[in-house]
This record gives structure tokens, C-alpha cells and sequence, in this order.
């Protein structure tokens, strides 16, 4: 049959189609609330009604009138299942689908793989913030774990009975800006050689902050309490005039007055106290001036008692005139102090320096001894003295 137009008819009842979905396929209707798209399934009222959630008393008039008369339904008789369940698809993905866009199934397909695409890269982007926030949340943990658990300088020092200055550490400890300024403004070096600082500096660094006890105050001072920053640092000094004079320009340097009682002459005679039992029976120095020997130093402050000390440095008294009272005592006193250790503490390091004497290389070798000799630079010996306290029949000197 011919229509108007001149154009074949088709004359075929669509009722008498057959049915593109399977024998199951209930009438439905869904509503794309997103895209404002009606999708009907044939059924009793699906092609004059608008679907049930949509009706006369609904809440929002606007958008009844937005679903029914903006965008026209589209018909599941005429729609594939694959077709409808893209389209459904597009709706829960919050696209706005126009009918005239769903009409190609090339067009539905572009829009999932659009779709697609953009949700790998929105995980991407995700996960990439989830790495950056994991990492800065771990550099965080790290930083405060470190924070938290390391040592302070000034528990150290307590502990071993330094005194701290309580110097913030953003700031350049007072005894090394001192000593800075001490040597870059005077002409006066320190008397022992680069070489022989050394032998010091490299005990210093592995032990320090430490007790450190120093038979003499010079031009050097300022330098040992810089570099036993944080430490105690204490200086047993002959000549009170001096004291003052130093006291002056650095009255951070802790410094005691002692006396000697022995000359530089008498040197031959004190060195044969080296079998006196008075003098080497015991370690302990309170004992050796009870028993009358001549070589123990008499009226240390109570600083030199009341703390162990790790490094033990000979440069005074002055001992290069025959009135001199000479290092004989401060080197037997050394040995004592060392060899008197709480035990646990580990060694003492002491050092000798002017052992190119004849009192200095003499008194060193008997009253510090041979064995315990560790290194000579110049003018300068190391011994390391073990403590030889509770430990009775320990000799002297070891056996070489």
C-alpha cells in the first residue's frame, strides 16, 4: 500500500512483532533522575501515565514537569537489552543523556569509555595522594621517634657529673666562642705542638663530654674546655696571682689553688718511693698521705674528690728551675687518682707532656709504668691506667 506520498506502506501490526526480550521480561518503568530521562517498559500505563513515582501530588511540580514534557521517554520496546543496560548505566554514572544522543549505540558506547577513562584517572590521582600523605605521615613518626629518644647533652653531662651551661643548641657554646675569640685576638699560642694536641684532641673525641682534670692553667685552657664541651673541665693551678689574671678573662674556666711542698732537687730522693710500700701498696691516695708519703698532694679541693675522672693531663707546676717544685707529685697523683676508680668506669687516659725532662721522663715510666704506656708524640706520653680498686695483689706496675 502507497501513502500519500507516493512511498510503500507498512501495513504490519507491531503487535504481531516479535518480541526482542525474553518470555520473563516484566513490564517496568525506571526514571534516570540525573539525566531527567523517562525509561518505560510496555505496560498497561506506560504509554499515557508517567511512572508511579511521579504523579499528581507529587512534592515538586517542577520536576514533574521536567521529566514529562523536557525530556520525552524512550520506549524499551524498541530499545536491545545491551543498548538499555548502557543507558541505565549512564544514568548511574549522573550523565545528562538526551534522547537524540542514546539513539546511536556508537555514541552510548564513547560515553561509558569516556566515562571510563576519567575513573582510572580520578583513582590514579587517589592513590598518588594516598603515597604523598603515607610518606609525609611516616618522615613525621621517624622525625619524632628521634626526637623523643635521643639523648640530651645535658643528661650526659648531668650523669657524669659535668656542669652544663644550659646553652641552647642553636646557639655556639659559650667555651667555643670564648676559645675562638681567645685565639683569634692574642699572639700567645698554646706551648704544646699541633702534633701533640692531637694525641689529646683524638681521646677527647671518642670520650667527651667527660671529667677532665688538667695539673695547670696556660694559654691552652680555654682550648681543653672547648673541646670537652659539655663535660667537666677542671684546672689545678700553683700561682694564685696567675689564677686571678685568667679568672679575669675567662670566668667560665673552673680552676683550683693548690700547693707543693717538693723542689725540683729533691727529685733523686723521691724517686726511690717507687718500692715504699707507704706509696704503692694501696690505690688509694687518702691511705698514701696517712702513711707520711712525701709524693701525695696535700690539700685538694673537694672537686678532685668527689668526681672520677676520665683524662688526666701533667703540664704543671713549673719544674725547669732547681727551686721549681717540679711534676713528681702531680705525676704520682695522677697515677693514684687513676688507679683508685670506681670500678665499671672503664680506664683513665693520662697524659705527660715535657717528658724530654729528666723528672718528667723518669717519674712518668715509675709511677705510671711501662705497661700501661700507650703512645708517645714529641714531647708528650699516653698511658691508660686500669682502676685497681677491689682488686687486692694487683701490682703496681704490671709485668712487662
Amino acid at each position: 500500500m502507497l501513502n500519500q506520498n507516493g512511498a510503500p506502506q507498512n501495513t504490519e501490526d507491531p503487535s504481531a512483532r516479535p518480541s526482542i526480550h525474553p518470555p520473563d521480561f516484566q513490564p517496568y518503568t525506571k526514571l534516570c533522575s540525573r539525566s531527567r530521562v523517562l525509561i518505560t517498559q510496555p505496560g498497561p500505563s506506560s504509554q499515557s501515565h508517567p511512572p508511579a513515582s511521579i504523579n499528581q501530588s507529587s512534592s515538586s511540580p517542577h520536576l514533574q514537569a521536567s521529566y514529562i514534557h523536557r525530556r520525552p521517554p524512550i520506549n524499551l520496546s524498541t530499545t536491545t537489552p545491551r543498548r538499555t543496560g548502557e543507558i541505565e548505566q549512564l544514568c548511574f554514572l549522573g550523565l545528562s543523556v538526551r534522547p537524540s544522543f542514546m539513539s546511536s549505540s556508537v555514541h552510548v558506547r564513547k560515553a561509558l569509555h569516556l566515562v571510563s577513562m576519567k575513573a582510572n584517572k580520578l583513582q590514579s590521582f587517589v592513590g598518588l595522594r594516598l603515597i604523598l600523605v603515607a610518606a609525609l605521615a611516616g618522615f613525621l613518626v621517624l622525625f619524632s621517634a628521634r626526637t623523643l629518644f635521643s639523648p640530651s647533652t645535658s643528661t650526659t653531662s648531668h650523669l657524669r657529673g659535668g656542669v652544663g651551661d644550659g646553652t641552647s643548641c642553636s646557639k655556639l657554646p659559650s667555651p667555643i666562642a670564648a676559645a675562638l675569640v681567645h685565639y683569634a685576638t692574642s699572639n700567645v699560642t698554646p706551648q704544646q705542638t699541633a702534633a701533640e694536641i692531637g694525641v689529646s684532641l683524638r681521646v677527647l673525641q671518642s670520650r667527651s663530654p667527660c671529667n677532665f682534670l688538667v695539673f695547670g692553667l696556660g694559654h691552652d685552657s680555654p682550648m681543653w674546655a672547648a673541646l670537652n664541651h659539655g663535660g667537666r673541665t677542671v684546672f689545678l693551678e700553683e700561682d694564685a696571682t696567675w689564677i686571678a689574671s685568667v679568672r679575669s678573662k675567662h670566668p667560665g674556666l673552673e680552676s683550683y689553688h693548690v700547693t707543693y711542698d717538693t723542689r725540683l732537687t729533691e727529685a733523686d730522693e723521691l724517686i726511690a718511693l717507687r718500692d715504699h710500700p707507704g706509696c704503692t701498696a694501696q690505690p688509694d691516695l687518702a691511705a698514701a698521705t696517712e702513711a707520711d708519703c712525701r709524693l701525695a698532694l696535700r690539700g685538694l679541693p673537694a672537686a678532685f674528690h668527689e668526681t672520677e675522672w676520665d683524662l688526666i693531663m701533667v703540664d704543671a707546676p713549673t719544674g725547669w728551675t732547681p727551686e721549681a717544685p717540679g711534676r713528681m707529685g702531680a705525676i704520682y697523683t695522677a697515677g693514684m687518682a687513676a688507679r683508685a676508680r670506681r670500678p665499671g668506669d672503664g680506664a683513665t687516659d693520662v697524659f705527660v707532656h715535657d717528658v724530654d725532662r729528666t723528672v718528667e721522663d723518669t717519674f712518668s715510666k715509675a709511677f705510671l709504668c711501662d705497661a700501661y704506656l700507650t703512645e708517645q708524640v714529641g714531647r708528650i706520653r699516653h698511658f691508660v691506667i686500669p682502676s685497681h680498686r677491689e682488686k687486692p695483689g694487683t701490682p703496681f706496675c704490671p709485668l712487662n
